[in-house]
């Protein structure tokens, strides 16, 4: 990959360390130790956590240091809200917006995403689930909707680790089904079944979460 920048460079591969689960939940970040793991000095280092300080994916805490957050249940149940609807207006303007061809290629995620079922590559069907809403989006053609899905997107990257743990091939069927469901809305260009279908899939999430049955 190329970048930009070493500032960019720095970005990226810490945000991608945390993100993969590399860092428990609420757990200590220190400078010096990532510049060592990346083998880079301190400015671009700063300079990136002072880039994921200002998306709350760390957070500063006054005389203690740096932390990867740790949502509480009512700030993840407050994120669950919103992205319902804003997931709602993606899907709704990506029906209004999108070509054949734009649909065809979300379709072709979904046949990724049961090869990787298939193969019980389950940290794969974890990208490809990310990958499906993010395609959503992008056909959206709505720059700040995409954006701000985006920052929801590593949000709950983060807060879903504790979720993989927990039985992921019956997780991931359940995933499967309900995109598939969202799909078929979408290729009929039903605005309403594919928010409802997406809404559906969301609070399969919320209920995988919190590990509830209803």
């Amino acid at each position: 990959m190329i970048y930009k920048s070493m500032n960019d460079a720095a970005y990226s591969i810490i945000r991608m360390k945390l993100l993969g689960g590399e860092f428990e939940l609420g757990g200590r970040i220190r400078e010096d130790i990532l510049a060592k793991e990346i083998s880079m000095s301190r400015t671009p280092i700063r300079e990136a956590i002072n880039r994921l300080v200002s998306e709350g994916i760390i957070v500063k805490k006054s005389q203690q240091g740096l932390y990867l957050i740790d949502p509480l249940p009512e700030q993840i149940e407050d994120h669950i809200e919103i992205r319902i609807s804003l997931e709602k207006l993606s899907i709704k303007k990506c029906i209004e917006r999108s070509t054949d061809e734009d649909i065809d290629a979300i379709c072709n995620s979904l046949k990724e995403f049961e090869e990787a079922l298939d193969r019980k590559d389950f940290e794969e069907c974890n990208k490809l689930d990310s990958k499906f809403h993010s395609m959503i989006a992008q056909f959206s053609n709505n720059t700040p909707l995409i954006r701000l899905l985006n920052q929801f997107s590593d949000f709950f990257k983060l807060v879903r680790i504790k979720e993989k743990k927990r039985d992921p091939e019956m997780k991931n069927k359940g995933t499967l089904k309900e995109h598939r469901r969202i799909m078929e809305a979408i290729k009929k260009r039903d605005v309403l079944a594919a928010q409802n279908a997406v809404e559906e899939n969301i609070r399969s999430m919320r209920k995988n979460l919190f590990n509830k049955t209803t």
